[in-house]
């Protein structure tokens, strides 16, 4: 999809910046950021849950730091994940719908985008799935079926709940590969998940920055409703995260920064990409390609298995350009609607879009840093009275903002000097090389010289 990573030494200095910052995306990086080998070396193979909060929460909290030292962002807006998404029910609904459940006294054949799962119960809870390969579709095709919605509910629910020896759901359940995933610390999953968030709120009012999560909806949605709508009153907004999904984002003044680089990512054909997204599906989310199409003529293929390809999408743009009216003629329209409602940003449904633009509206609450409480974020207490110093230039901006030049602006030396030590510990191309603790450390070094020291300025 041709994307460039561009040096942050490249990125001026703004007096009138918005930061957006993908909240559970960097929570995510920072948390398995302790668990590098180098880390493990360090910290020990497992750490207790308090130790591994602690190391947590300063990484985090440094890390505000670093992007705001290196942007000096006028506003920043912390967006979270919603509990209750949408996409979920969403996906299973349109399951619900559309898959066919084919039985007998035996077994049921669960039918879905053409593929077929055979389930036999072989004890309590415990089932065994085989795949059907579609040339043997005729032995189940005579038996009696109904759509999953038609099935009595616990049936239903049993059905929903069956997954591969792999981990993979039978129904592609939206995110439902992330359930099974590895989680290697001391702490427990659900816990944190919640306990991130409240941090971030915790946090907010000490950077003057805003908390935003609407229950209904996903990080992606608030940021892209808050590039959306605060772009035309910001000389730029900078998205910090590393989901491939933003690079769909087409607004004037929006950039990508991705905080596992270090570098500024852009995607030259935005819509092409998101098009080609929405043809070839999203494995991160469960979100099935669409199935059996041509790629050369958009043809519908209900006799082959495998899905289409991003290559493949991509050929099928160039060839027929009005994907949508290829999908109506050969009879996958429906795939295609609920992959470009999934994944395309701006297809959020009317309700959840008005009350994601509700929440961002609602202006940041007026909440007094709790100075007690800063021991908890990872500040130690020979720094406080050096951080309160920072918080009354705004953002701890290197500069305050009514004396702010770019000309006389010495975040320009951090970028350069933090640019130099990216350059150092990647290999040419924009790819880490090195352990993140490493590079946190080597940045940090940069970062606190006492040249750019706000008590200097």
């Amino acid at each position: 999809m041709d994307f460039k990573e561009q040096p942050i030494r490249s990125y001026p200095f703004k007096n009138n910046r918005l930061l957006v910052i993908d909240w559970a995306s960097l929570s995510y990086h920072q948390l398995w950021s302790m668990r590098t080998k180098s880390s493990k070396q360090t910290l020990g193979s497992i750490l207790p849950e308090d130790e591994e909060m602690i190391i947590w929460r300063t990484k985090m909290f440094n890390r505000m730091l670093d992007y705001i030292k290196l942007f000096n962002p006028m506003d920043i807006i912390l967006c979270l994940e919603g509990k209750k998404a949408w996409r979920r029910n969403f996906v299973r609904d349109y399951y619900n719908k559309e898959a066919t459940i084919y039985y007998d006294a035996n077994s049921y054949y669960v039918n879905s985008d053409n593929y077929t799962f055979k389930v036999d119960k072989i004890g309590d809870d415990q089932y065994d799935v085989v795949k059907i390969p579609l040339k043997q579709k005729a032995i189940y095709e005579s038996l009696k079926h109904r759509q999953l919605c038609d099935m009595p509910e616990e049936k239903r629910d049993m059905l929903w709940s069956i997954k591969t020896t792999t981990g993979t759901p039978i129904l592609p359940s939206y995110k439902g590969k992330r359930a099974a995933s590895a989680w290697d610390f001391s702490v427990d999953k659900k816990y944190w998940q919640e306990y991130k968030d409240q941090y971030a709120m915790q946090i907010a009012p000490f950077f003057r920055a805003k908390a935003v999560r609407c229950e209904v909806a996903e990080g992606d949605d608030m940021i892209y409703a808050s590039a959306k709508k605060y772009a035309p009153d910001y000389d730029d907004v900078i998205i910090i995260t590393r989901d491939s999904d933003m690079s769909q984002i087409d607004i004037p003044g929006v950039k990508i920064f991705n905080h596992t680089s270090g570098n500024f990512v852009r995607c030259a054909y935005p819509q092409q990409y998101l098009a080609a997204k929405v043809l070839s599906g999203d494995t991160s989310d469960n979100i099935r390609g669409m199935a059996f199409v041509d790629p050369k003529t958009g043809a519908y293929k209900p006799t082959k298995e495998t899905l289409i390809s991003e290559g493949a999408a991509v050929q099928l743009l160039e060839n027929c350009p009005n994907i949508f009216e290829v999908a109506k003629a050969n009879g996958w329209s429906d795939q295609y609607i609920r992959n470009r409602t999934l994944i395309d940003l701006s297809w959020i449904p009317q309700d959840i879009s008005e009350q994601v633009n509700q929440i961002i509206d609602q202006p940041a609450p007026e909440l007094a840093v709790d100075w007690d409480k800063t021991a908890e974020w990872g500040i130690p207490e020979s720094k406080t009275d050096y951080y309160k110093t920072l918080q009354q230039f705004g953002f701890f901006a290197v500069l305050s903002r009514d004396s702010a030049d770019p000309e006389n602006f010495k975040g320009d030396v951090l970028v350069q000097r933090e640019a130099g030590v990216m350059t150092q510990l990647t290999r040419g191309n924009g790819s880490i090389m090195g352990d993140a603790d490493t590079i946190d450390d080597a940045i940090r070094d940069v970062m606190n010289m006492a040249d750019i020291d706000v008590g200097e300025i």
